[in-house]
């Protein structure tokens, strides 16, 4: 075999450069957060181990206990740290699941666990154990993972830790990547900080000022990652400047633009000699959209039920303020752009809808929407409301007759609507939600542009466990209010 020469993959160092800095960082990461998920699963086995002993009246021996765990220690283990792995637990902190993944692959490596020990005949006494184990598993591994992000987090932020990136692709879409990276900062990720932006050259390779300029600005010493956004012209100029990169050990991501979200979904499909995708347009059909409405109806219930005390206080504090209506009901436009009543708790002054025209041009929001941090048209009553999102619990009354789902794209005034572009108006092809991605992402804080982007990732990326997670996150993001005006 001929020895590497300089430009081969061979001959590149492993641990050396950027490349070789973020691998050392994901293995530490990785190795931290598997020591977090054993600490969890030992102290849960041996806390219902515990219970059980207190339960029964005994003294709590902490040998014992031990003693006990040790046996079933190895395969629960095991199987909870395969089942984190494969549930994308171990991924970067970015794409990691919440809560609600946490407690299912808890729930899965029990199962496994009990159906193991079950087809091998171990001798035990009763369920308790796996039940128990589950429920006390469950919440050290949700409590010390939240802590250990938690630590990192403030640990990265006292460094200033950052990704460097730099952008690539026409002005107009470097711009407004880079306005959203600047703003971005997902559950206690790493920001983003735009070291500088270069129009794709017609030949990065070319002793051009554009291309000699990129090259020197794709610094290992300065970036830590390429970010390609939008068309970037013919594929060899783009496989020119990944070779390029890859020599230097920086990472290439692609940012697509709005119409390549919300275009279609890609997928393989065989073919002889010549690989072709399947392309399909963004839309809940067949079971899914069976799936999530019954999780709909079940879930707005429950939580109808829970708020329904507050809403009548609420009710009586409108009614108490103008002797107005207490609901307000308002057109929007939803599935397959049909139009339906949503209801609100009113919060503006009576009359108000006639007032926008006036208000137009204090409009401090992007694109279709219409928002202004201190409408004047909002009474006292309803800045409250608003700002905790209670003006919107009627909306269970639009998911249980089907208008809307919990979980969505926000559905838009005829007003907004009507200012929309052909291509955004794919966003109707699901039901709108009383929450979604951009309600946890920033609320009143996102362009127009980035809650177009999050409302087409989440429906390419639906699952029920996505729709829990958003729920339990959106909790938090009412009771501190964060960006809501």
């Amino acid at each position: 075999m001929a020895p590497p020469t300089a430009g081969d993959v061979r001959s590149a160092p492993v641990l050396r450069g950027p490349a070789g800095n973020a691998m050392i960082r994901r293995a530490a990461s990785v190795a931290l957060l598997v020591a977090v998920d054993l600490t969890a699963v030992i102290l849960g086995i041996w806390t219902a181990l515990a219970v059980k002993l207190l339960l029964s009246g005994e003294a709590v021996d902490a040998t014992a206990i031990w003693a006990a765990e040790q046996r079933a220690l190895p395969l629960a283990a095991l199987t909870t740290v395969l089942i984190f792995a494969k549930n994308g637990l171990y991924r970067p902190r970015e794409q990691r699941g919440g809560s609600a993944r946490i407690l299912s692959s808890v729930a899965l490596a029990a199962i496994i666990v009990a159906a193991v020990v079950l087809i091998g005949g171990w001798r035990f006494d009763s369920f308790y154990i796996f039940y128990a184990s589950w429920f006390f598993v469950s919440i050290m591994a949700v409590t010390l993972r939240a802590s250990y992000a938690s630590v990192t987090a403030t640990a990265l932020d006292a460094m200033d830790f950052q990704r460097r990136v730099l952008l690539v692709g026409p002005s107009r879409l470097t711009t407004q990547i880079g306005e959203g990276l600047g703003r971005s900062k997902s559950r206690g990720g790493v920001p983003y900080r735009v070291t500088g932006a270069h129009e794709m050259p017609a030949d990065p390779a070319a002793d051009t000022p554009e291309a000699r300029a990129l090259r020197e600005a794709v610094d290992p010493d300065r970036v830590d990652e390429v970010i390609l956004t939008g068309a970037t012209g013919d594929g060899d100029v783009v496989v020119t400047l990944l070779e390029y990169c890859r020599q230097r050990g920086i990472p290439v991501r692609l940012a697509p633009t709005t119409a390549e979200l919300l275009t279609h979904s890609l997928h393989a499909v065989p073919a002889p000699g010549l690989p072709l995708f399947d392309l399909r347009p963004p839309v809940f059909a067949a079971w899914a959209f069976w799936v999530k409405r019954v999780f709909d109806l079940v879930v707005a219930s429950l939580i109808a039920i829970v708020v329904a005390p507050l809403m009548a206080i609420a009710a009586i504090a409108i009614k108490a303020s103008d002797r107005g209506p207490v609901l307000h009901r308002s057109r929007r436009v939803g599935l397959n752009e049909r139009e339906f009543t949503c209801f609100k708790l009113r919060t503006m002054q009576i009359g108000a809808e006639e007032l926008q025209d006036d208000l137009e041009q204090e409009n401090e929001a992007d694109g279709a929407l219409f928002k202004i941090r201190k409408d004047p048209r909002v009474t006292p009553v309803g800045r409250v409301l608003r700002r905790f999102s209670i003006d919107e619990f009627p909306q269970l009354i639009n998911v249980l007759r089907g208008e809307m789902s919990l979980v969505g794209p926000r559905p838009l005034p005829l007003r907004d609507y009507g200012r929309l572009s052909d291509l955004h108006k794919k966003r109707y092809l699901v039901l709108p939600g009383m929450t979604g991605l951009w309600q946890v992402s920033g609320r009143s804080g996102l362009s127009f542009d980035e809650l177009v982007r999050l409302d087409f990732f989440y429906i390419e990326s639906w699952s029920i466990w996505m729709d829990l997670t958003i729920i339990l996150r959106t909790i938090p993001t009412i009771l501190f209010s964060r960006g809501a005006w």
